[in-house]
């Protein structure tokens, strides 16, 4: 790291030397802070090419006791860096900002800015889609497989996943449509229950099997109505 005296030399400012007011563009150079606060460090590429700056704390939307926004810069993302009372050992990271050779993930060609993502390195993102009369939330992973997507032109919410979805829960877990139909549909379907199972129809209940159908119980079978008809 480059002393403090030199580095208060090249960042001085002609009225107060040691002091630079404004902001200044930096690399970051190391985001592992040991205290673990939150800070990274950075380098002035218009200064020097290895030595790094004091830790940085970054500025955030909501910062709290264990509680936040928690985005941290990656190493080699330029930010924009100013310094409190212009004192070059308060650093702090006002943001990042894109160049070049790092560019956005979005273009907004047509000019409607009608996007806004959030967009992980791996390459997960949460879109918000405010295109007029498709306004929809999507939650995407990186590989376009899995993904859920909040529809608000058709009030609808869809999941697709490749392989398994899981739900559980310790309590009850209620399906309710209250309006409309739930349909189940699978190559194979079973229902298995510790205790109790029972299927309720308010008018009919058909079971209807192209093949065979087996009924059993350890305790028997008991089938109780005013009105019975096998055939």
């Amino acid at each position: 790291m480059m002393g403090i005296s030199m580095l208060s030399e090249l960042l001085a400012a002609p009225e107060r030397e040691g002091r630079f007011y404004g902001v200044t563009v930096g690399i970051v150079t190391n985001n592992k802070d040991e205290e673990g606060l939150g800070r990274v460090k950075v380098k002035f590429p218009w200064l020097s090419d290895k030595d790094e700056s004091y830790w940085a704390r970054v500025l955030t939307p909501m910062a709290g006791k264990k509680m936040g926004i928690y985005f941290l810069p990656d190493v080699n993302d330029e930010v924009l860096v100013a310094f409190a009372h212009g004192d070059i050992e308060s650093p702090y990271i006002l943001g990042a900002v894109w160049n070049g050779e790092d560019k956005p993930p979005e273009t907004n060609s047509d000019g409607k800015n009608n996007r806004r993502l959030i967009k992980s390195r791996s390459g997960h993102q949460i879109i918000l889609d405010d295109t007029e009369g498709q306004e929809q939330i999507v939650i995407r992973d990186r590989t376009e497989k899995n993904q859920i997507v909040i529809d608000s032109k058709e009030n609808t919410l869809s999941i697709k996943v490749e392989k398994d979805i899981t739900i559980e829960a310790k309590g009850k877990i209620t399906i309710k449509s209250s309006d409309g139909d739930i349909a189940l549909e699978a190559k194979n379907l079973s229902f298995k229950a510790q205790q109790n199972c029972e299927i309720k129809a308010d008018s009919n209940c058909n079971l209807l099997a192209s093949g065979g159908m087996a009924l059993k119980c350890s305790a028997g079978v008991k089938i109780n109505d005013s009105s019975l008809e096998v055939g």
